[in-house]
């Protein structure tokens, strides 16, 4: 009996023994097999977007191992966001190449009482053609579409689409691009009217003035203008910013100027997926790349404009004054960004008049 009982004490004895280390054991999560789980945070960028460096504050931010998947970013150029929906937790990418999937809910509507440094952004970009109100979208940096030319045949640089689009001063020795919707909201905004205007009368007058100007431009319908315009053949080409400064890096004989009526302008932008499962770490990671010296060092890093006004003070003066990255304040007010997600009336008449214009 005796020995009976000093078997159920021990017995007892270990099963507390047991509890009492499950008790004070730390509770992580498990996978199979015993593998600890580690939680990731995901962010999609484009390809050298982000500094090492800058990367490593963003992940002390939210204090959770930080993944990053590098695309590369090439103009005009879609990016699948299917391939990064089920896994990412941020994506950064060019506001034309993610709309659709923010049209279709795929990003989580932002909580502007958790993104404090939301108030720097820029009250130009606080509103977009492509997201109202910013429920979805934080612009970072932007640039916009202007004129390359070549110097030696400008007394001074070229300040209006006049010469592009409304002139035979220039005649044979101007390229334009192959994309009629671009071609004719820059027209409409020569014109004096907003490039989001669908008003069929002055959509008319845009497709006359492209009409007009066809016999003056060299391989009209074609999108290669930066190289006619490096070989020489052309004086006077439609390019984004982003482009021009890569192309004055190898030839210093060519300008870009932003055109007094104002043209397009593009943004890249960041967005939390609606699949995260880190949304709270998400909207923190957002306020922590509003940082004014983060902003400063993602501009600088892509030679591109900031669309934080903080990070824009702590630039140098040279920065500041360099128009091929920012045009004056007045031309500036001009410029507007666009949606590619319009309505389907829109776009046939576009196309239409698109083809009116190739076929004249």
């Amino acid at each position: 009996m005796r020995k009976e009982k000093l078997i159920k004490l021990k017995i007892k004895t270990f099963i507390l023994s047991l509890g009492l280390i499950i008790l004070l054991s730390p509770l992580v999560p498990v996978k199979s097999f015993g593998q600890t789980e580690e939680i990731t945070f995901s962010v999609v960028l484009p390809e050298g977007y982000i500094s090492k460096k800058d990367l490593s504050k963003l992940s002390r931010s939210i204090n959770i191992p930080l993944e990053t998947i590098s695309y590369k970013l090439e103009e005009g150029g879609e990016l699948d966001f299917s391939e990064y929906e089920a896994t990412a937790d941020i994506i950064i990418a060019r506001n034309y190449q993610i709309e659709e999937a923010m049209f279709e809910e795929k990003f989580t509507e932002l909580d502007s009482s958790l993104i404090s440094n939301k108030g720097f952004i820029n009250p130009q970009f606080i509103n977009s053609a492509y997201d109202q109100d910013r429920r979805y979208s934080v612009p970072i940096t932007w640039g916009g579409i202007g004129i390359l030319y070549r110097k030696d045949k400008f007394d001074k640089p070229p300040a209006t689409w006049r010469w592009l689009l409304d002139s035979d001063k220039y005649s044979g020795r101007v390229a334009l691009i192959d994309d009629g919707r671009t071609l004719i909201q820059i027209a409409l905004k020569y014109i004096g009217i907003s490039a989001n205007s669908n008003d069929p009368s002055w959509i008319n007058q845009a497709e006359g003035l492209l009409k007009r100007q066809k016999p003056h431009i060299k391989n009209f319908g074609s999108d290669d203008g930066i190289t006619l315009i490096l070989a020489d053949e052309v004086d006077l080409a439609i390019a984004t910013n982003e482009e021009a400064i890569e192309v004055m890096k190898n030839d210093k004989n060519i300008g870009f100027s932003f055109p007094r009526e104002g043209s397009l302008l593009w943004q890249d932008i960041i967005c939390i997926s609606s699949s995260s499962n880190n949304q709270e770490s998400a909207h923190y990671f957002i306020n922590a790349i509003l940082d004014a010296e983060i902003g400063k060092s993602i501009a600088e890093n892509n030679n591109l404009a900031t669309a934080n006004i903080m990070s824009y003070e702590l630039l140098k003066d040279s920065s500041k004054k360099d128009n091929s990255i920012y045009p004056e304040v007045q031309i500036m007010d001009r410029f507007e960004d666009t949606s590619i997600m319009l309505d389907f009336d829109y776009e046939m008449m576009i196309d239409e008049m698109w083809d009116n214009i190739l076929d004249s």
